[in-house]
Parts: structure tokens; sequence; C-alpha cells
């Protein structure tokens, strides 16, 4: 890789990292809709679509730091 392609690289970093996943975004749906039905990941683009999560809110709780 040349210098001039890695300064064209740094600087759409966030396109490449946008680009990449969403290719793997478009797998893991493919996978998706052989193992659970296509219906069922038609629902979860839905949800997708209206901006909910389909995950547990976060449970991360950090620990209290006690010095004695």
């Amino acid at each position: 890789m040349t210098e001039e392609n890695k300064e064209d690289l740094a600087q759409n970093l966030d396109m490449v990292n946008y680009i990449m996943l969403h290719r793997i975004y478009d797998v893991m749906t493919i996978i998706a809709s052989k193992l659970v039905g296509a219906e069922e990941v038609d629902k979860m683009i839905k949800y997708h679509d209206q901006g909910y999560l389909l995950t547990p809110g976060p449970s991360y709780t950090p620990q209290e730091n006690e010095e004695k």
C-alpha cells in the first residue's frame, strides 16, 4: 500500500467502517433468514427501521472503589 493510499484510507475511514458493517449486516441477515425464516428477519428489520434495538438494556454497573 502506497503512502497516498494510506492517507486516502485514513481520510475515508468512517465510510470504510460504514460499508464493512453493512456488509456484515447483510451476511448476518442472509444467515438469519435461513435459520429462523424470512418473516422473522423482515420483522426485525422493520423494528430497526422504527429505531428499536432488540437487545436488553445495558446492565453494566461499575463497582465503587472503596479506599481504606
